[in-house]
């Protein structure tokens, strides 16, 4: 089993270094890796998801219900402890925690779960992939786009230092902190909205779930259309992890008490707590392998990217998933070890 895991694992750390050595020989640019991840994410990942559930039988799909129920635990359980972690433990600021949570929390199976997972299960890891992906996406995201969203409106200036005389026709002092409460939980619905909005709309996140529909309502889209699908979808796993290596290139490391406590409950807890709650809701072994794996990979590309836009946390976050690529290398024969 040990052999196998290397086996699988040996290619992604090449493919893996290529984009990385790509990326520090300048042969692509930030413009170009943008829309070779767009390929990937948009094109490849969605076919290939799609494919692989549409042949998936239904009976199959009933029973493995508990493990999208595990894996829904796992994933918004940890993301909640990582944030009280990061605020009372780290003592790390709102936003910052918000990103360590999603660190923690968010495994990279766009990424890495096709080559991975696909080696080492085949086309029933499928369901592994896209419930991470489905989850994550509508839950784990949004929740941190909130977050980041919010910060700024709290550190808005106190509008009871400028009252109103309510006697010249204007309003008073609580008048106006009642409109801007009123006005900050319209702005926090809208962005709750447009955060799931977005994250819907994500080819990634529907076209498995388009398929799950396909099958539970025993709808059998046409083969030419399916076989279609499955060329675009051979692309995932090559093009996916090339882009990793690119965006890996793009961190330097920073290890610190925070990175540690990301890394750790990122590596071990993630896939520690997802083979204990398998355990106790009695899924077989296959599942749980699979659980295991997708639970194992790094932590997603979405953290750092979200720590570039708003400007908190981004050597941490970069640091978090290129630490946790390369300890994935070990974790994941482990992990088939303990499960074999």
């Amino acid at each position: 089993m040990v052999s196998l895991t290397l086996t699988i694992l040996i290619p992604v750390l090449f493919v893996l270094l290529l984009g990385y050595f790509a990326w520090r020989a300048k042969a692509f640019n930030a413009e170009q890796v943008t829309g070779i991840n767009e390929l990937a994410l948009d094109f490849a990942l969605p076919a290939s998801l799609f494919v692989g559930i549409v042949a998936i039988p239904r009976t199959q799909l009933v029973q493995d219900a508990s493990f999208v129920v595990a894996v829904l635990v796992d994933l918004v359980g940890l993301y909640l402890v990582s944030l009280v972690i990061g605020m009372r433990l780290l003592r790390l600021p709102t936003t910052a925690a918000a990103l360590f949570a999603l660190g923690a929390s968010f495994p990279a199976a766009p990424f890495f779960g096709p080559a991975v997972l696909g080696g080492l299960f085949g086309a029933s890891s499928d369901i592994a992939i896209a419930a991470t992906a489905i989850i994550a996406n509508l839950v784990l995201v949004p929740l941190t786009v909130v977050v980041l969203e919010a910060s700024p409106r709290s550190r808005r200036p106190n509008l009871k230092a400028v009252p109103v005389a309510a006697a010249a026709g204007g309003t008073s002092a609580s008048d106006n902190e009642a409109a801007d409460n009123d006005s900050g939980w319209t702005e926090t619905k809208t962005v709750i909205r447009n955060s799931l909005v977005h994250a819907a709309k994500q080819p990634y996140v529907w076209a498995p779930v388009v398929a799950l529909v396909l099958v539970l309502t025993g709808i059998h889209p046409p083969s030419l259309l399916t076989s279609m699908l499955k060329l675009i979808g051979q692309a995932t796993s090559g093009v996916s992890l090339f882009v990793g290596g690119l965006l890996l290139a793009a961190y330097t490391v920073r290890l610190n008490r925070a990175v540690a406590l990301n890394v750790a409950l990122k590596s071990v807890i993630q896939p520690a707590l997802l083979i204990a709650l398998m355990v106790l809701l009695g899924l077989p072994r296959t599942l749980a392998r699979e659980g295991m794996v997708a639970a194992a990979l790094p932590s997603a590309v979405i953290a750092p990217m979200l720590a570039a836009r708003y400007k908190t946390y981004e050597a941490e976050a970069g640091s978090t998933m290129l630490l946790t690529t390369v300890l994935m290398m070990i974790v994941v024969p482990v992990s088939m070890l303990l499960v074999a």
